[in-house]
């Protein structure tokens, strides 16, 4: 993660400022710290509350509801640091060691029918059983 630039300052990370070997938390840290942001002034441009910030800075992301919402995170703060997110993101995959904590929960289950969807369908099918029969004595009738 070299030549990197502070997001207010403009002036360029080099590989001296950033630990590439610290975890994603403390990579953030060194770049928020080194432009002198406070994790209240990052909490508010990101629209986040701090102790997410927080979190992601300790490395923590069982605090934050929602795994999804930790890869959103990580990529906005990454962006608003001016790191490179590809990088970020390799990193905190490989930090939790769990790719699929980077899907929301439900990816992956392929339910095709939920039981309220199933028995909606069943009417509909019954229905149409019922419709076809009435047509049709309808239509000997008629002939």
């Amino acid at each position: 993660m070299s030549n990197h630039t502070s997001s207010e300052t403009g002036a360029p990370l080099n590989s001296d400022d950033v630990d590439e070997t610290l975890l994603i938390g403390k990579i953030f840290q060194q770049a928020r710290e080194q432009i002198k942001m406070t994790t209240a002034e990052v909490a508010s441009k990101l629209n986040l509350d701090v102790r997410y910030i927080e979190a992601i800075e300790a490395n923590d992301f069982s605090s934050i509801p929602g795994r999804s919402y930790v890869y959103g995170y990580i990529r906005t703060y990454a962006k608003l640091l001016k790191l490179p997110e590809k990088d970020i993101m390799a990193s905190y995959q490989l930090d939790t060691s769990d790719n699929a904590k980077l899907l929301p929960e439900y990816l992956g289950q392929k339910k095709f029918f939920s039981g309220k969807t199933k028995s909606n369908f069943v009417m509909v099918l019954i229905l149409m059983v019922i419709f076809s029969l009435l047509f049709l004595t309808w239509w000997m009738i008629r002939n």
